[in-house]
């Protein structure tokens, strides 16, 4: 599973007020609305699904 933003040199440095509220197991992916293993990109903070990636 790897986010489209990511390079191999990548130093993010995020204001965790960005952040989706509630804690990860609140979360739920922005594309098929699951809650099942939730991420978010460090770049643009879309929550996303390990399911977005399983296809």
């Amino acid at each position: 599973m790897e986010c489209p933003h990511l390079n191999s040199n990548v130093c993010i440095t995020i204001d965790s007020s960005s952040f989706p509220h509630g804690s990860p197991s609140s979360w739920c992916c922005s594309v098929c609305r699951s809650n099942k293993s939730p991420w978010v990109c460090l770049t643009c903070l879309n929550v996303h699904c390990g399911r977005l990636w399983a296809t």
